[in-house]
């Protein structure tokens, strides 16, 4: 079972140094998504990052990062998806891949995956379980994806933890996103993404 991480929507002092750590331990993939904040805060952010780890980070907003250090990639949001006509949402995609990156997106109902292109790179799907760090955000489907075939990777994300991760794995999913799992106590980031680490082992062996 693959994994990545998404980062917290605010800043924090200590940030980077945290992330850093995360990434020297194995962190495949960092999801750099931060609603509201400037372009100015996310450079800063970003130049405390070790650049051997540009190319594990996607991020949600200001596309023109991505080129500018080398990210992994792109991910559209639902919102940003649908300001999109199809001839724009595939030209994104074709200049971002054309650049060696990958560009994904969001959905929140089984329906939206069957209109998605079929050259995105994944999509996350959410939530699939109470939320851990937002409250009362509950899942609206049952994101049973045994039966789901799509030409991309879907991640599962919402509620994703210790408790939950083995159920993830029997309803199809092999590769999921975590969030409050990791950050919800940042006097234990690394001992929180350690932990989940060896559940997925366990589960995958």
């Amino acid at each position: 079972m693959k994994h990545r991480l998404y980062s917290l929507p605010s800043f924090f002092e200590g940030e980077a140094s945290l992330l850093n750590s995360l990434f020297e331990v194995g962190l495949p993939c960092l999801h750099l998504r931060k609603p509201q904040q400037t372009l100015d805060a996310y450079t800063c952010l970003l130049e405390q990052i070790d650049v051997s780890y540009y190319s594990r980070i996607i991020v949600h907003q200001y596309p023109e990062l991505v080129s500018k250090f080398g990210l992994l990639g792109l991910h559209l949001t639902e919102a940003a998806r649908q300001h999109l006509n199809n001839e724009e949402l595939q030209a994104l995609i074709s200049e971002q891949h054309q650049n060696g990156c990958l560009v994904g997106t969001s959905v929140h109902q089984k329906k939206a995956l069957f209109s998605l292109p079929s050259n995105l790179d994944y999509s996350t799907v959410s939530p699939i379980f109470p939320s851990i760090s937002k409250k009362n955000y509950q899942p609206t489907e049952h994101w049973q994806i045994t039966e789901l075939e799509f030409s991309f990777a879907l991640v599962g994300l919402g509620g994703m933890g210790m408790e939950t991760l083995e159920v993830a794995y029997e309803w199809g999913f092999r590769e999921v996103a975590f969030l409050g799992a990791v950050w919800n106590d940042l006097s234990s980031v690394l001992q929180n993404y350690q932990l989940l680490c060896k559940k997925i082992n366990d589960l995958t062996l």
